[in-house]
């Protein structure tokens, strides 16, 4: 697995995806307090869901957003997919 660093800190990270093929930064050294279960395959890194400690070959790990003092500069905003849509006069449509 290649590390990279974040370009805010400085810390060691890697990337994983979700199930919806998002990339996530992820703080490379596990924690036993992680709320990220990682499983490593080849080149990749996924994010496992579900609680079950019982699947073979994941460790627990923390994303970088919720580590890096900078965070908010790189996280995009969440959508909200049940607000109306907002046209260039900033009135909903």
């Amino acid at each position: 697995m290649r590390q990279s660093k974040c370009r805010s800190c400085g810390a060691a990270i890697f990337w994983a995806k979700t199930r919806a093929g998002k990339n996530v930064p992820i703080d490379a050294e596990p924690r036993a307090d992680g709320n990220l279960r990682i499983r490593r395959v080849d080149d990749l890194a996924w994010i496992l869901s579900g609680d079950d400690d019982s699947i073979a070959g994941f460790q627990r790990h923390v994303s970088h957003f919720a580590t890096c003092p900078d965070s908010a500069k790189w996280r995009k905003p969440k959508t909200d997919q049940n607000s109306p849509t907002t046209n260039t006069k900033g009135t909903a449509q």
